[in-house]
């Protein structure tokens, strides 16, 4: 029994490279996975499509991706938000004066704070604009919220020591602003609260007013309109959370064979396309082999399509095993027909992982009397480049080789 080949690592700088191209790439997907984690989830996924998932949270590689997704959608909410609050900072000196009222300390203490907050809200609405998916925009964006209500209980201090008394009901328009428009996830929206009351709490102890039936009516009206956004954005997130769901399970329809379970034409030429890029930046050589079952339509005339189909699976399941390094990648081309993608392998270590493939199919012996080898083979066509070429090119050779292999008698690998 010959040893396993030795299969080829790619290096640290090959790996960061790949990490930062899939960064890349699922920041132009707005959160959205790749196929294979998706049709890894596929059970979970329905059933919180369905609205019947038994837990609250995905696990850790959808979660992540959920909340870059929704963080992305919440982008033109947040930024409207942040550049409006920042004009109503600018111009806190004009409207405190007209339309409060505000004694002269108190209105002194609005223009100074708003002056100090508004280049704050011009930040925020420059890194939301920026990184929408980051999760720390969104600490930040939610951090200059928060200082904004802590400027409005001191602005109502500083009037309550005049005389002029602010119901502290003008601060719940914060928390609101950002639960029903700035949309943050459910972990965040709860602290962010918390952190509000608190501040709410020591602003009552400190504020020198009389305590009567308004001052106490509008503190009960704080916590109601508070628990009702925090309610609504539970119910807002759980919905989110089906449609992200359902959009997942609606690209894995599109990109996944449905009979195999491995990605299909569509989901390879996209991987072909990200991973050859990194191969040109990286001058790492890449090899295309395209794979074609022999004699299969004598198994579907004498088996039947259904054991034709079992076929296909259990050969699916074999060529997986053969994609799991990073950038290798395996897909149904259509039929009988797959193709493999191999990334950073010279031409001897590609060709020892491809004729390594081509004997483990046919250890499979599954049965096919109407073969010369009496079961059920694979003939592979590959070719391994230096320098990265179109799709169109590339497989176009690695057919060629395909057809050389099927010439020569089949079951066996031609590649250059």
């Amino acid at each position: 029994m010959q040893p396993a080949p030795v299969r080829a690592r790619p290096s640290l700088r090959a790996r960061l490279l790949a990490w930062r191209e899939g960064w890349r790439s699922e920041e132009r997907q707005t959160g959205q996975l790749d196929v294979q984690t998706i049709h890894a989830h596929r059970r979970l996924l329905d059933q919180f499509a369905k609205g019947r998932a038994p837990r609250l949270r995905f696990p850790p590689v959808l979660e992540d991706a959920f909340r870059a997704y929704c963080r992305n959608n919440a982008q033109p909410a947040r930024l409207t938000l942040s550049l409006l609050t920042a004009l109503l900072m600018l111009s806190a000196g004009g409207w405190g004066g007209q339309l409060l009222q505000l004694p002269p300390a108190a209105l002194a203490l609005t223009e100074t704070l708003g002056l100090m907050l508004a280049p704050l809200f011009v930040l925020a609405a420059g890194l939301v604009a920026w990184r929408p998916r980051s999760a720390w925009v969104e600490a930040i964006f939610l951090l200059v919220f928060l200082l904004q209500a802590i400027a409005i209980e001191l602005v109502r201090a500083a009037a309550a020591r005049e005389g002029y008394l602010i119901a502290p009901v003008i601060s719940v328009c914060v928390p609101v602003a950002v639960l029903a428009i700035g949309r943050p996830s459910m972990g965040r929206a709860l602290l962010f609260v918390v952190l509000y009351l608190m501040v709410v709490a020591v602003a009552v102890r400190t504020i020198p007013v009389t305590v009567n039936a308004l001052v106490w009516t509008s503190r009960v009206t704080v916590v109601v309109l508070v628990s009702i956004v925090v309610v609504a954005t539970a119910f807002s997130q759980r919905t989110r959370r089906q449609t992200w769901a359902l959009l997942q399970l609606t690209r894995l329809g599109t990109l996944v064979d449905y009979l195999t379970g491995l990605p299909n034409r569509s989901a390879f030429e996209r991987h072909y396309e990200r991973w050859t890029r990194l191969s040109r930046r990286e001058r790492q050589p890449y090899t295309l082999a395209v794979l074609d079952l022999d004699f299969f339509k004598r198994v579907n005339d004498r088996y039947g399509h259904p054991y034709g189909d079992g076929v296909l699976n259990e050969m699916a399941l074999t060529l997986e095993s053969y994609a799991r390094r990073p950038g290798d990648f395996i897909a149904r081309l259509g039929g009988e027909e797959f193709v493999l993608f191999l990334y950073g392998c010279s031409l001897e270590t590609a060709r020892e992982r491809l004729e390594d493939l081509r004997r483990g199919l046919e250890l499979l012996a599954i049965e096919n009397v109407d073969s010369p080898y009496g079961c059920v083979t694979a003939s592979i066509g590959a070719v391994t480049l230096a320098q990265p070429e179109s799709l169109a090119q590339s497989y176009e050779k690695a057919d060629q080789n395909l057809y050389a292999a099927k010439a020569a008698g089949r079951n066996r690998l031609v590649h250059n």
